[in-house]
């Protein structure tokens, strides 16, 4: 396997587990909490659309897979548990490491033309910025949700 594949296939390891990591510990009602219901996504919905968004680029357009997907739909998902969303994340772990080790120099460089035109090293890279993005958007909903009462103690 090319090394930088592997370092790929290590980044988003990582990237995963810190997400998971964010959602220990939580109640249902703390998974699909929204800190503004109308604006705002639950770290459930976040964790489901960042499977989702991993299975379009790598799954889809990197692995040339046909896929099932509702991105609406991903941001009002609900759950009751980490372990089942964990399950989930194993399988598309397998798959999308099944599709990077796959990998030769020059597929790195072959455009693929849907959605838009974009590498499939950029494709990778898409993902790993994309986890990034809601692991951040994750970690300040668990804050707010862990001090939702605080304020209104101080007053």
């Amino acid at each position: 396997m090319l090394p930088e594949i592997q370092n790929y296939i290590s980044t988003l390891r990582e990237r995963r587990a810190d997400l998971l990591q964010t959602l220990d510990g939580l109640s249902a009602d703390a998974l699909n909490w929204r800190p503004l219901p109308d604006d705002a996504n639950s770290l459930y919905a976040l964790a489901f659309h960042s499977l989702g968004a991993e299975r379009r680029w790598i799954h889809e357009v990197v692995g040339q897979r046909k896929i099932d997907r509702d991105r609406e739909a991903e941001f009002r998902a609900r759950g009751d548990d980490v372990p089942a969303l964990r399950s989930l994340y194993d399988a598309v772990t397998r798959e999308s490491e099944e599709i990077l080790a796959r990998l030769v120099e020059a597929d790195l460089e072959t455009v693929r033309p849907e959605p838009q035109p974009h590498t499939v090293r950029w494709c990778i890279l898409h993902v790993v910025e994309h986890y990034n993005e809601h692991l951040g958007q994750m970690r300040l909903t668990r804050q707010l949700w862990e001090n939702r009462h605080a304020r209104l103690n101080e007053i």
